[in-house]
């Protein structure tokens, strides 16, 4: 990606404290932003709720997860303002750039654990 000139950035539904605890917890060294409003979401227009949240393939994904080492912080995931709103938050991946109108890809996820194939995102924005 360094190579190609593409910068990722993680934006989350959380707050300012969430985003720099994830930060420190999984030592991603680029730019993680918050944004408790849900703009950014809702502009895209991922989906939310219980039920794109509390799946049979989320339940894999976490258990999938857990067997490859992640830990979870659910203190940060079911903090108040995150389970009122961002904790059933859906998110996706979007590849854009140069400028300000080009999207060449995206992912919106249908449901927790819906990962897009890294494949297709290398070959978007490194290619």
């Amino acid at each position: 990606m360094e190579a190609s000139g593409v910068v990722l950035v993680l934006i989350g539904p959380g707050s300012v404290d969430q985003a720099r605890a994830f930060s420190e917890q999984t030592k991603f060294k680029g730019e993680v932003y918050a944004d408790p409003s849900h703009s950014s979401y809702e502009a895209f227009r991922f989906v939310s709720g219980v039920s794109t949240t509390f799946t049979p393939k989320a339940g894999l994904k976490i258990i999938q997860s857990y067997m490859e080492g992640y830990r979870q912080d659910w203190n940060l995931s079911f903090e108040k303002d995150t389970v009122s709103r961002g904790g059933w938050q859906q998110g996706g991946i979007i590849v854009a750039g140069p400028g300000k109108s080009n999207i060449s890809y995206i992912h919106k996820d249908k449901e927790a654990g819906d990962d897009p194939n890294i494949e297709d995102i290398l070959k978007a924005c490194c290619s």
